[in-house]
């Protein structure tokens, strides 16, 4: 069970972290003046040396709140909360600055022995992740038992759920379809009804309990130094999934590498039938 009881996201503002007006008032001072100094990146500003403000129309202390209860929890390296809070109606995410390269620079110029290392250390990091025990009833949710957010799932609209069970979450996914209930359209192979049916009988059947995920393990999110993990950064995908969700949309990013999709098994453990369901799921309703 997780040493730290998840907060219920029942506000927004009760989400927020060393909330005070001294902090605040740094926090919207740097944004105005030191962030000039330096390069942004998104929607993640630096405000200095070692602090970095995110903030955007999507961010959501939920984030905040996320790398806490994993920095609690886990020895996954995450970014240090130095405070978060919402400014009318918009929220602010001030964290550590962690100083470190992508794991994707020059790793074609490192050792077999200096990339197993790294792997190594991934898969150790994600198995830590995945022993945080979720609490009992706990679906498809946030780690905070809210709302989630994907802006891979085009038809969110923003933040979705939280689904009381798995099979809720990919009813949602699906836009409540349900082949049995429908006649097979006209310009669709027998081949893809049988690819749908398929799929839809798959995700309405029986799912181990959610694990916790990261949910977009892509190399610009994962920071080293020489052989070492150093960070592992933008949690705003993340919460409790499926146990493949991970693994799937890891693969299925748009701007993933084939050579980096042939790694994931090296760190992640293969979901080679929830891939090809996932895959199906994308041709009928958008890609993750």
């Amino acid at each position: 069970m997780s040493k730290e009881p998840r907060p219920r996201d029942t506000c927004l503002e009760s989400l927020a972290i060393k909330n005070s007006p001294l902090r605040r008032f740094l926090t919207l001072l740097g944004l105005k003046t030191t962030a000039q100094l330096f390069r942004r990146r998104g929607a993640c500003v630096p405000i200095s040396k070692r602090l970095i403000v995110k903030s955007d129309s999507f961010v959501d202390l939920t984030e905040a709140a996320t790398m806490r209860f994993v920095a609690t929890n886990t020895s996954v390296p995450v970014p240090k909360v130095w405070c978060s809070f919402v400014r009318n109606g918009r929220a602010y995410i001030v964290m550590e600055r962690i100083q470190g390269d992508y794991i994707s620079t020059g790793w074609d110029e490192r050792s077999q022995e200096s990339s197993d290392k790294l792997l190594a250390q991934l898969k150790v990091l994600i198995e830590n992740l995945r022993s945080l025990q979720p609490l009992p009833g706990t679906g498809v949710e946030s780690c905070t038992g809210g709302s989630l957010f994907d802006s891979r799932i085009p038809r969110s609209g923003g933040r979705f759920g939280p689904f009381k069970t798995i099979q809720d979450f990919h009813l949602w996914l699906r836009d409540n379809f349900q082949p049995s209930e429908v006649e097979k359209p006209e310009q669709t192979t027998q081949e893809d009804w049988n690819d749908v049916k398929e799929m839809a009988a798959r995700q309405d059947g029986a799912w181990p309990q959610s694990v916790f995920t990261h949910g977009d393990l892509n190399p610009s999110n994962i920071l080293v130094r020489g052989d070492e993990i150093v960070g592992i950064i933008d949690w705003e995908f993340s919460g409790w999934y499926p146990h493949y969700w991970e693994y799937t949309s890891a693969w299925c990013t748009q701007t993933m590498s084939t050579e980096w999709q042939n790694l994931l098994g090296d760190f992640l453990e293969p979901c080679v039938e929830e891939l090809r369901m996932e895959r199906t799921r994308q041709r009928w309703w958008g890609e993750v």
